[in-house]
């Protein structure tokens, strides 16, 4: 449709003609669902079902599709059941901190439906659930419980004997 339609000319003719010259052109040969008939399932489906069905059909998160009271009650809720996992008291802090944030930036927003009705997430609470889950404290990564070699002397002082250091007073 890369032309306007003419003034005294009806829409549907003038679409049934742009059709019928694209057809004669063959635009719409070689096509994968040519001489196919719509699925039923397709044809009844209002556009918010199509979208739902395809997200679970090509297993998309639909989150960003949730109104945002209704994403930030799914978050809070997988941040708490997420707690007990996290490494260390500073990444719950972190997580907690980043959320109530983002949860009052909602409150100051003007209201959608639904409206956000949400607590903020007791970080002492929180912070009390991690250490039942971790009564050991943080487990620090095998990385860091490897000793590094002593600092090498510099390649010029190498081949000299070290100095000894004279006691203080002589």
């Amino acid at each position: 449709m890369s032309q306007r339609k003419p003034p005294g000319v009806s829409r549907e003719t003038w679409v049934d003609r742009q059709v019928r010259e694209a057809v004669e052109r063959g635009a719409f040969d070689g096509l994968s669902a040519a001489g196919k008939p719509l699925d039923d399932a397709v044809l009844g489906q209002t556009a918010g079902e199509w979208a739902v069905e395809w997200a679970r059909r090509e297993g998309a998160d639909m989150t960003a599709a949730l109104p945002p009271a209704l994403a930030l009650r799914r978050e809070r809720e997988e941040l708490v059941e997420a707690v007990p996992g996290k490494t260390t008291e500073d990444a719950v802090r972190a997580a907690v901190e980043q959320f109530n944030e983002r949860l009052d930036a909602a409150y100051r927003r003007p209201q959608e439906v639904p409206p956000v009705a949400l607590a903020f997430v007791d970080l002492d609470r929180q912070l009390a659930r991690w250490r039942e889950a971790h009564p050991l404290g943080a487990v620090e990564p095998e990385e860091h419980l490897v000793e590094e070699p002593a600092a090498r002397r510099p390649w010029w002082a190498r081949g000299r004997p070290r100095r000894r250091r004279r006691p203080e007073g002589r």
